[in-house]
């Protein structure tokens, strides 16, 4: 894959991870300082290196050019694939060994800081083969290696080993970058039941038949409706008789009731009646 930037964007270390496993050649070129870098990589060995078109004559001359690399921020660099076998050379270093060499040289974290993980990211340990370490880095693994096991975070690691959060975090970054770790990623959490199993988004329309009414179903008759017959009129109500003609309803007087004395008296007479027969 065809690679270019700046260092400031993409790290020295992070550059060799993505180069790990490719075939080509990287230039690396620093204006300012006037450095012209040259590195063959071949199925994931280090295969020739050159500063200003001369080799590096040895390993502790790479080592140099590594530690200022890890360090520069101006320089850019331009990676071009090649095929396996077009690029022979001297060296056959594992990338892995140039990679903890470019690790080792950070001299000042705070170059680094802004790729540090989240103190809440948590990592597990993903490599089958444990690579060269160096000895600080083997004592962190070694101290944290139970969490890994199951998986952790900066914060726990911290707090287990009792070591600062800056420093478990550099470490963290460094053991990434070396695939002895790897985060572990959330998983999705499964669709409820009874869910569509898709959902059309909102600027998706909703599907149209091509043919709103199916050849088969004919469509009813229309049928014309017809206005109900209208109401007759209603009758014209009764005039109420004339006082005139009404009939007169003869009404014979009633019998005055007798009043209470005249009752007693009657009562009483019959009494005095009985009494002297």
């Amino acid at each position: 894959m065809p690679l270019s930037g700046t260092l400031k964007e993409l790290p020295f270390p992070e550059l060799l991870r993505l180069l790990r496993d490719q075939t080509g050649n990287l230039q690396i070129l620093d204006k300012t300082a006037g450095d012209h870098f040259s590195f063959g990589f071949s199925a994931g060995k280090l295969v020739s290196a050159f500063e200003s078109g001369l080799p590096i004559p040895d390993a502790l001359a790479l080592h140099a050019v590594i530690r200022r690399l890890s360090d520069n921020e101006s320089a850019a660099f331009d990676f071009e694939e090649a095929r396996a076998g077009e690029l022979p050379g001297p060296l056959s270093i594992p990338v892995d060994r140039i990679l903890l060499s470019a690790l080792a040289a950070i001299a000042s974290p705070e170059r680094y800081a802004r790729y540090f993980p989240h103190p809440g990211t948590r990592f597990r340990a993903g490599a089958e083969v444990m690579p060269w370490l160096t000895e600080d880095l083997l004592a962190f693994w070694v101290g944290a290696e139970r969490l890994f096991r199951s998986g952790t975070s900066g914060d726990e690691i911290a707090d287990a080993l009792g070591l600062p959060l800056r420093q478990v975090l550099l470490d963290l970054f460094k053991l990434r970058l070396l695939g002895v770790i790897v985060p572990v990623r959330a998983v999705s959490p499964p669709a409820a039941a009874g869910s569509p199993e898709r959902a059309l988004p909102a600027s998706e329309p909703l599907p149209v038949p091509a043919d709103p009414l199916p050849a088969e179903v004919t469509p009813a008759p229309v049928r014309e409706l017809v206005p109900p017959p209208p109401c007759p009129p209603p009758a014209p109500a009764a005039s109420p008789p004339h006082p005139a003609q009404t009939p007169e309803i003869s009404q014979q007087p009633k019998a005055p009731r007798p009043g209470l004395l005249a009752r007693m008296a009657a009562g009483l007479r019959k009494i005095l009646e009985k009494m002297y027969e």
